[in-house]
């Protein structure tokens, strides 16, 4: 802003009066942005509402079906023979484990050869192709080259088919190459086969891997695990089995007996529970808080508050077994508040007694409590639902009201200019009457 000296010649304050007409004429433009402050109070407010029902609906997922209530726990009676977890497809039942031995990957060493020594090149060239399963890398040695080039040439094919070459360096010098097959079992063994001027004895490759006792596996097949089940033996390429017992993944991580548990998780389907209880009452907690403040007298909130104690109050129908209502599973409402409280002792009990009708009472496609509580906080947080058209219509609110402030500043830009115009001039006026008089004083004391 340019300075002014309004009233310089007059004497008049005229900066404290334009200043204070101009306050009076901003109090439409106030007004303005104070509504303005209130609806982006009232976004960010529906912002928090939004965060507790996708909390609440975060929450219902784990009982929102049926599968979900499918949790199982395992238990290994000596962690040191196997470990396992289960999934979905599991089932309850306890399982006798003997491990006879564990799978391995096939290592082999070379000979022992100085640093220096070298391989390939010459006349005849030569290659090594390494297979694994079925699959093949040739490795060139045309050109001369070391055990550390060898080794090289190998790490880097681009067709490696999944060994792992490295250097031994085993002391006066000396150095063997080790070859490592990345997965364990006699499908995924070492295979070496060679051409040009090389052959078997070039490198004198032999099997390093051990058998529990200490004796060099001479028989590559015993690189499976061996194992049973019941009483049933078994075999397999890793130790991870995964396909023997549906739903359940073993680790096998030594050889010994031990006895696997796998049970129902009534401990994680109760915590599931529990976080649905605190997620409906966090979403009531939000919504008081915000009829306190800057949602007051919001009719949307009201709806919210209704469809929730609407599903809550209807009870499922058609269902089967002994439990139909929240009530029963120790879910019950506080008639003071509204909010739900959680009885474990209750609910422990209902899932002991008949789990499967617990489990359909949240979980039934349509009738359960979580599957119509996730259809209602969908339907609320769709892009068009509830919220969202109550936000867009904010929204739209600020635009305006951000319009209207822009344009009654330009208007206010320009009374300033005029009142500043209008009382220059009269500063002028009242200057100029002011040296008449002092000259005329002066005159007349003559």
């Amino acid at each position: 802003m340019a300075i002014t000296a309004a009233g310089v010649g007059s004497g008049i304050d005229i900066e404290s009066i334009v200043s204070q007409l101009m306050t009076l004429e901003r109090q439409p433009l106030v007004a303005l942005q104070r509504r303005e402050s209130d609806t982006r109070a009232q976004i960010s407010a529906y912002g928090s509402l939004k965060s507790a029902l996708s909390s609440f609906q975060t929450a219902m997922k784990g009982l929102s079906t049926l599968d979900a209530f499918k949790i199982f726990q395992s238990t290994s009676s000596n962690e040191g023979v196997m470990t396992a977890s289960a999934d979905a497809d599991a089932a309850a039942g306890i399982y006798s484990l003997d491990v006879a031995r564990l799978a391995q990957n096939h290592k082999m060493a070379s000979a022992e050869f100085d640093a220096v020594d070298s391989f390939g090149g010459g006349a005849l060239g030569g290659e090594v192709t390494v297979t694994i399963g079925t699959n093949s890398s040739i490795v060139d040695l045309s050109a001369v080259t070391t055990l550390e080039g060898v080794r090289d040439a190998i790490n880097t094919a681009v067709d490696n088919p999944g060994v792992t070459a490295t250097i031994l360096n085993v002391g006066n010098g000396k150095q063997r190459l080790i070859l490592t097959s990345d997965e364990s079992g006699y499908d995924n063994r070492v295979q070496l086969a060679y051409g040009g001027g090389l052959s078997d004895t070039t490198f004198s490759f032999a099997t390093t891997n051990q058998d529990s006792g200490g004796a060099t596996i001479n028989d590559l097949t015993l690189l499976d695990a061996s194992y049973s089940i019941d009483g049933i033996p078994l075999t397999s390429s890793t130790n991870n089995i995964s396909s023997v017992i549906d739903g359940l993944s073993i680790e096998l991580s030594g050889e010994g007996m031990a006895t696997l548990n796998v049970s129902r998780d009534s401990a994680a389907i109760e915590e599931s529970a529990k976080a649905f209880v605190d997620a409906y009452n966090e979403v009531l907690t939000t919504i008081d808080t915000l009829k306190e403040g800057d949602l007051s007298g919001d009719s949307t909130l009201r709806s919210i508050v209704s469809g929730m104690r609407n599903t809550l109050n209807t009870l499922p129908v058609g269902l089967d077994g002994a439990y139909s209502a929240l009530s029963s599973l120790g879910i019950k409402t506080d008639r003071d508040t509204g909010h739900l409280t959680f009885n474990s002792g209750e609910f422990s009990k209902a899932l002991d007694t008949d789990f499967a009708s617990v489990a359909q009472v949240f979980a039934n496609d349509d009738q359960g409590y979580a599957f119509r509580f996730d259809a209602l906080v969908t339907s609320i947080l769709d892009q068009d639902g509830l919220v969202d058209s109550r936000v867009d219509g904010l929204n739209t609110r600020v635009d305006r009201l951000t319009k209207e402030q822009a344009e009654m500043e330009r208007r206010l830009d320009l009374k300033e200019i005029a009142l500043r115009r209008e009382y220059s001039r009269l500063d002028q006026l009242v200057g100029s009457l002011q040296s008449t008089s002092n000259f005329l004083l002066q005159n007349f004391t003559l």
